[in-house]
């Protein structure tokens, strides 16, 4: 981003704090007409991206907009003014029928243009080359070959389903953006405007930081924590990370782990309820369920992939004789809640707001508002007019990149939806994979990795959601499921190799290799892999709670042995015959919470079976250690 001084900081600043002003007015009166709202919001974005962010990072100036940069800029609010003037007129004609005029044309290219421009400045080029291949299939899809042929768009047609439609641009997920989205952006920005986040830090200090490992587990509760706020895993790992990972060091963990554990730890927050980095808010959205329906199933998977994090992280530590810090380097758990307990209630009233059947708009809005109230009890977290007001234009700030990944998003679901080739897809899949459950979820974990090496965790899951969630829909698979499923499925991008961006940030601050500690986050965060399978073979999504809360205990006894397995230390060090029981203890133990394909009794005794292997490697353990004594 750009550091920006004088006039051009003045029109930046009212741009931002007006958006954010404008949804918070629009959040307590009632919202605009969803053409007005969505209009608003992406363009006032893309007007705010063209002044902050650089067309390039070599030849745009740093300190202020290029004469493009002001064109661009302008051009994205005489969009809006356009749209405004001639609401009525959009709103009674018939899309694909009527008429559209010459300036609606240039008006609506423009639009398609800014907002993949605007994607470029903020994702870089694979979300454009994407986004400019599925407009290349719209408009010449009859010269495809006829597996994926359509009748193709004319330019008429393409500008009136992106620009005067609500299946383009404007269509459902620019409405959760300039909603929902934006205010949880701006509820984290908030956050971090009162310090809250240095007092999760502070406060898992003084819960975690003496025990063995203890900056590592710091690093598991705060950055989970923060992360499921923030709504970008990056942004976490370069936050807390730059405590953390000193601390992991300084304490004896490689650079590589440590870089790993931070990666790891923060992709944990896009799946821990209550706002998932947004994610709960998009599934929601896509499949027409209720905010607290997702959340409510993700509660006890996302404790398992946190155990899982924390059992790796704690039995490294056990194994490398690596102690937590002194005492007195600590904070005290009493006086650090004294200190912040009045930050902490905004998240609380969230909750109880959403519990309460609060709309997430209405309840996210209240709590943003009352972190600012709250932050006058204390002097350190006190939020002066100059502070409240950059804190308004910094939620427009971070909102940019999500709503310029969401523009480009918007458009290429929208070519698939508009273009048929959603059910071709389906088809392409189920027919790759002989109809096979197995192979479909091997095909869609591919399409999930292959896409992430790319593209934000967002854009990925909208995307493998678009055209891989129908064919496991067909399969028998309920959709909170699916989705669910390719949720998980699409965080891989950001932990796996070769291309994983989190890791590469992480390794920086540790001056750690990235590969390697690309590899290290991949071994660490594998219940990514692990934990979708449990999704879609066994009822924990879809039943009661005693059978839910039953298989998430089994679910943390496998990977307890799991992690037992690869990091070699169960009750004292292992070797190689004991990895491999522990291996194999793990995927009995696992296996017998696949309740839709194995029958109750075979997996009592899968479980059983497990245990034994269990009690005899405790037995082997417990033995080896007397004769080590004597």
């Amino acid at each position: 981003m750009r550091k920006l001084k004088g006039f051009p900081r003045i029109i930046a600043f009212v741009l931002g704090v007006s958006l954010t002003i404008i949804t918070f007015y629009t959040a307590f009166t009632g919202l605009f007409l969803a053409s007005i709202q969505r209009s608003i919001h992406l363009t006032l974005i893309l007007s705010i991206i063209f002044l902050w962010f650089p067309a390039s990072k070599k030849i745009s100036p740093k300190d202020r907009p290029s004469i493009i940069d002001y064109i661009l800029s302008f051009a994205s609010l005489f969009i809006l003014f356009w749209t405004l003037i001639n609401t009525s007129r959009f709103l009674n004609r018939i899309v694909f029928v009527s008429e559209m005029s010459t300036i609606d044309m240039i008006v609506g290219v423009a639009l398609v243009a800014l907002s993949i421009e605007a994607g470029r400045r903020t994702m870089g080029l694979v979300l454009v080359v994407l986004s400019l291949i599925f407009i290349a299939y719209g408009i010449f899809g009859q010269h495809f070959p006829p597996l994926l042929s359509h009748s193709g768009f004319h330019l008429r047609e393409f500008v009136d389903l992106m620009y005067l439609s609500q299946r383009g641009l404007f269509s459902s997920l620019m409405g959760l953006s300039a909603t929902i989205l934006f205010i949880f952006i701006s509820f984290g920005t908030f956050l971090q405007a009162t310090k809250t986040d240095e007092h999760y830090m502070d406060l898992s200090l003084s819960i975690a930081g003496h025990r063995p490992g203890g900056p590592a587990k710091v690093a598991v509760l705060s950055s989970a924590a923060m992360g499921s706020i923030s709504g970008s895993t990056m942004s976490n790992v370069v936050t807390t990370g730059n405590l953390t990972i000193p601390l992991m060091k300084k304490t004896g963990y490689k650079a590589h782990e440590s870089g790993a554990i931070e990666t790891v730890s923060s992709a944990a927050g896009q799946i821990i309820p209550p706002v998932m980095g947004t994610g709960a808010f998009l599934i929601a959205a896509i499949i027409g369920v209720e905010y607290l329906e997702i959340v409510k199933v993700s509660i006890i998977p996302a404790i398992i992939f946190v155990m899982s994090i924390w059992f790796f992280v704690d039995l490294k530590a056990k194994r490398n004789g690596i102690f937590g810090l002194n005492k007195n380097e600590t904070p005290d758990f009493l006086d650090t809640l004294r200190k912040s307990w009045h930050l902490f209630l905004p998240l609380i009233i969230l909750i109880i707001m959403l519990i309460l059947k609060f709309t997430p708009f209405i309840a996210g809005s209240v709590a943003t508002l009352l972190i600012f109230v709250l932050s006058f009890v204390r002097a350190d977290s006190r939020m002066g007019v100059k502070k409240f007001f950059l804190t308004l234009e910094k939620c427009s700030i971070n909102m940019a990149m999500i709503t310029g990944i969401i523009s480009c998003a918007t458009i290429i679901v929208g070519v698939i939806n508009q273009s048929g080739i959603m059910n071709r897809t389906t088809s392409i899949i189920l027919s790759l994979a002989n109809d096979n459950l197995v192979m479909t979820i091997v095909i869609i974990c591919l399409i999930s990795y292959f896409l992430g090496m790319g593209l934000p965790v967002v854009t990925a899951y909208i995307l493998v959601a678009t055209l891989g969630a129908p064919a496991l829909i067909e399969l028998g698979i309920p959709a909170i499921v699916a989705h669910l499923s390719i949720f998980w499925l699409s965080q891989l991008s950001t932990i796996t190799p070769p291309v994983c961006m989190t890791a590469f940030a992480a390794a920086a601050i540790a001056k750690a290799p990235p590969m390697k500690t690309g590899f290290s986050s991949l071994k660490m965060g594998i219940s990514f892999y692990i934990i979708p399978i449990i999704f879609l073979f066994s009822t924990i999504l879809t039943d009661g709670w005693l059978t839910t809360i039953t298989i998430g205990l089994v679910s943390v006894v496998a990977m307890y042995l799991f992690a037992a397995s690869l990091e070699g230390y169960f009750f004292g060090k292992t070797n190689i015959v004991m990895r491999i029981l522990s291996f194999i203890a793990f995927l009995f133990i696992i296996t017998s919470t696949l309740n839709t394909v194995i029958d109750f009794q075979n997996s009592i005794m899968m479980f059983l079976f497990g245990l034994v292997l269990v009690a005899v490697m405790w037995i082997f353990q417990k033995r080896r250690k007397v004769q080590l004594v004597n």
